[in-house]
């Protein structure tokens, strides 16, 4: 369901009160007719937006909002099922790779579960969701590397902000592996890979993927 991208937010609003009419009335005019129609369907709506932060932004109508949500159904995110049951990450994987490879699958998966284990961090929360790791598990197979559209926000804040750690830093208080985790941390969120920021710090790939999480487990 698209509420913000298409079109003007008045011309989304007048699209939305004209369903919001059909809905309520069951009745409709298709487009260039004059005549009115008896709706007899049942309307069935999915979307991937926030609905409810569309409407405090005025971009969607809440008495819309409440017609459709009588029967409201919430597919949990890849990382929310992750979560809840580590082992989903694999069966996923599997899955996917069987579409992709077939007879091969079983050598295939144990190249993207490695690539992944080595390449992202432990808590990667895949933003683009299903598809992203259907594109990830592709590339691994077909290119040997996945690289995210955006770099994990998985690192510090941007130093600039980061007060504490400075002020910290300039009165010798940090020891010297937090300094490390930190900016490995800070160059692997810019670099967006473990292999580019083993080769940014001049340091093993297995040695900064160990200290970013070290970084992140003293931060959660």
């Amino acid at each position: 369901m698209r509420t913000a991208k298409a079109g003007s937010r008045p011309a989304l609003l007048l699209l939305q009160a004209k369903l919001l009419r059909a809905i309520e009335t069951r009745r409709f005019s298709a487009v260039g007719d004059t005549s009115v129609r008896e709706f007899r369907g049942k309307l069935i709506a999915a979307t991937n937006r926030d609905l409810r932060r569309d409407i405090r932004r005025n971009r969607f109508r809440e008495d819309l909002y409440y017609r459709l949500c009588a029967d409201l159904i919430r597919t949990p995110s890849l990382k929310e099922q992750i979560e809840s049951s580590p082992g989903v990450l694999g069966e996923l994987t599997l899955f996917m790779v069987r579409r992709v490879a077939g007879k091969e699958a079983q050598s295939c998966v144990d190249e993207v579960n490695r690539w992944m284990t080595a390449n992202l961090p432990a808590n990667y929360e895949w933003p683009g969701n299903y598809r992203e790791l259907e594109q990830c598990v592709r590339n691994v197979i077909i290119r040997g590397s996945y690289e995210p559209v955006a770099p994990p926000e998985s690192g510090p804040p941007d130093v600039a902000r980061d007060a504490a750690f400075w002020n910290q830093l300039r009165g010798g208080k940090l020891k010297a592996d937090q300094v490390l985790e930190y900016y490995a941390a800070l160059v692997y969120r810019q670099a967006g890979s473990y292999e580019e920021a083993a080769r940014r710090l001049a340091l093993d790939r297995r040695t900064v993927k160990a200290r970013v999480e070290a970084y992140l487990r003293s931060h959660t």
